[in-house]
């Protein structure tokens, strides 16, 4: 998968969560095609917060348009289904998911679309970036040349299997960037809260209000992401907490089973 000089085929899957018409993931093929070759393989509408989730025993129906491939799957599913059943010869070198509309740092990582399109690339044992974009409305193409510069970056280094790399752009022009650091994953920038709707008389409805955050971790994701900056976060797919292995194996953990029953 290492090629240094660059001169094999490089083969890349771009997915998004926000589906494929959104103008982030169009842009960010575009950028791409200038360091490989493109695919785009994304859901054929909104999936925004299905995190990893994938449709088990669900048929994948694919439509093809001048906007790419689209599928009924979610994120991780479109991933999963475009590195089975359409993948180049060789199987693809590397998938990017974006650039989602809206930011996805800190916590909020866990439950997005556009990570888990890339967590299934990491899954998969395939290279992954996943890039989103807040600071409200504006292009993409600021946010797709940075990726799309990293990437190359990444192909001439050799990107580590097992970690997604998540971009996260603050705004949308070069002009208001303050600039650019790796930070670790910390805080969230919103919190997500429920308030009565209506009740009736055998059922209650609750709609989602999001409120202000918790205090924001310093040096995290979140902390940066606020100051302006454009941020990169390395997320290691295997959540395992090792110490925490090695202080259950002080456990007398024969004990916890019923040998009696």
């Amino acid at each position: 998968m290492d090629d240094p000089e660059g001169t094999s085929p490089y083969h890349i899957l771009v997915t998004n969560d926000d589906g494929i018409g959104s103008p982030g993931i169009q842009d960010l093929a575009a950028a791409l095609r200038a360091v490989g070759e493109v695919t785009v393989v994304a859901p054929c509408g909104q999936q925004s917060g299905t995190s990893m989730s994938i449709g088990l025993n669900q048929e994948i129906r694919l439509r093809t348009s001048e906007a790419g491939n689209c599928v009924n799957a979610t994120p991780a599913g479109a991933v999963l289904f475009a590195a089975r059943a359409l993948a180049p010869e060789g199987g693809f070198d590397l998938v990017v998911s974006g650039i989602n509309v809206g930011a996805n740092i800190g916590e909020v990582s866990h439950m997005s679309g556009t990570i888990g399109a890339a967590m299934m690339g990491a899954y998969l044992r395939l290279p992954a970036v996943a890039a989103s974009q807040g600071g409200g409305p504006g292009g993409f193409e600021h946010a797709a040349g940075v990726v799309a510069r990293f990437v190359a970056e990444l192909r001439r280094r050799g990107p580590e299997t097992g970690i997604v790399y998540s971009l996260n752009f603050p705004t949308s022009t070069a002009a208001e960037t303050r600039g650019i650091a790796a930070r670790p994953m910390g805080g969230s920038y919103f919190r997500i809260d429920y308030e009565e709707a209506s009740e009736g008389e055998d059922e209650r409805r609750f709609r989602p209000v999001f409120g202000p955050p918790d205090p924001i971790p310093a040096g995290s994701d979140t902390e940066a992401h606020n100051e302006g900056l454009v941020t990169i976060t390395p997320l290691r797919f295997d959540w395992t907490d090792l110490p925490t292995v090695a202080a259950l194996e002080e456990w007398d953990l024969e004990a916890l089973l019923d040998t009696e029953g």
